[in-house]
């Protein structure tokens, strides 16, 4: 009997202890009626971050921002969820991974973490490639010049500006009887547009380049095409590289190979902002020549780094990058200046060897494009084929004059009415 006393007192006391408990449990897991989300299982994956993140800046003042550029169905139903929930079900539920920063929620496709693997080893499905294109002209300064046409004031009534102002050479004056040297300032411009107006002709600045090249006044000198994927490196080079004999720390004579030429360098980096792809393009470009001497070997380049922000399908040009040529030229009376030296040393009398400075400006032309991914290949090579069997049989049927079995019905149901 006093055994069922004592058990009956301590229930009694405990019954207060437990309903605090449950008290406190229902109390902190409270949920304001305004953080609560319903979301519809077939809604479009950048649709549901995105009224995520407005209920997210109101409670919290964090965004949430996609990075993984979804717009499939998330696939699963959410039912008066807290939005942070709703936030974990979805991501996990699409192979997902989200960061909380400070000021903002990071969606993003999970890293990968297989062994030996990094970026440059790695890409997936949904890796972005960009297409590159590019136009290298060769501008004969002088022939240019002795023409009278000045590339600045062509391509400035529509607001394309090349980069002719970028020097990498000395000029002297004479000032006070005085010799002084200055030299330029690097300067590099460019602009997105690559089309012009000048009066009544307009044109494109590839049309211009052809007419230069008819009127020898330049010349194409390539046309290369560059696939990089995603935050790679590509590069371009249209000329060759020298070699210059070095010791080794062995004391062995090797050869070091140096790169010359026309190189352009370039990295993309693709973003996706309020549904627009657009590319951050880093660039590298340079003109060098290699001139041997007695001693060694002198390497003269001109260099512009810049980075241009551009849209799939746009054109951009670069240009300033000169380079001065030396070629010997015998002038003279014709015929005479040409004469063999034992001909009484006529050669000499009538002609003369001169030094004639060629200088050159090459002008590129850029034009990026995003090349669809992985997997809009795949599904869009499935999609033609559905649409060439749709073809074929639908050939099939006026072939053999076959109609489709929903015709076949709709006209026995109207010969029944």
């Amino acid at each position: 009997m006093k055994k069922l006393i004592i058990i009956f007192a301590i229930f009694l006391f405990s019954t207060p202890i437990f309903g605090q408990r449950n008290l406190e449990k229902n109390l902190n897991e409270f949920v304001n009626p305004d953080e609560l989300v319903s979301v519809a299982e077939y809604t479009p994956f950048d649709k549901a971050i995105e009224a995520l993140s407005q209920i997210s800046e109101r409670r919290s003042g964090k965004k949430i921002v996609s990075t993984a550029g979804l717009t499939s169905p998330i696939g699963v139903e959410i039912n008066k969820l807290p939005y942070m929930k709703a936030l974990v079900i979805i991501v996990q539920y699409n192979n997902l991974e989200f960061e909380e920063k400070e000021n903002v929620i990071v969606v993003r496709k999970k890293m990968t973490e297989a062994k030996g693997l990094t970026e440059e080893t790695y890409a997936s499905l949904d890796s972005r490639e960009v297409k590159i294109s590019a136009v290298f002209f060769e501008a004969d300064v002088s022939e240019l010049r002795e023409r009278g046409i000045n590339w600045e004031w062509l391509m400035s009534s529509s607001g394309v500006t090349l980069g002719s102002n970028l020097r990498s050479f000395t000029e002297a004056q004479d000032e006070a009887a005085s010799t002084q040297e200055q030299q330029n300032p690097p300067e590099f411009l460019a602009n997105g547009l690559s089309e012009f107006t000048s009066g009544d002709w307009s044109g494109t600045v590839e049309g211009v380049f052809k007419f230069f090249e008819s009127e020898n006044l330049g010349e194409v000198i390539a046309r290369p095409k560059v696939t990089v994927r995603d935050k790679m490196k590509g590069k371009i080079q249209i000329g060759s590289d020298i070699s210059i004999k070095q010791r080794d720390f062995a004391g062995n004579v090797i050869d070091v190979f140096y790169s010359t030429g026309t190189i352009i360098e370039v990295t993309p980096y693709i973003y996706n902002e309020d549904k627009q792809d657009y590319i951050l393009l880093k660039i590298a470009a340079e003109r060098s020549s290699a001139i041997p001497g007695e001693i060694t070997t002198e390497i003269k380049k001109t260099m512009v780094t810049t980075d241009l922000l551009m849209l799939s399908g746009e054109e951009k040009v670069i240009g300033g990058l000169f380079i001065n040529e030396e070629v010997n030229v015998r002038q003279g009376i014709p015929f005479l200046k040409d004469l063999p030296w034992w001909v009484f040393g006529i050669r000499y009398l009538t002609g003369y060897d001169k030094l004639q400075i060629s200088k050159k400006e090459v002008i590129i032309l850029l034009q990026v494009e995003l090349v669809p991914t992985l997997k809009e290949r795949v599904t869009q090579a499935k999609k033609n084929e559905i649409d060439s069997q749709i073809i074929e049989d639908h050939e099939k049927f006026a072939k053999y004059k076959i109609k489709p079995f929903r015709e076949e019905e709709n006209v026995k149901g109207m010969e029944d009415k």
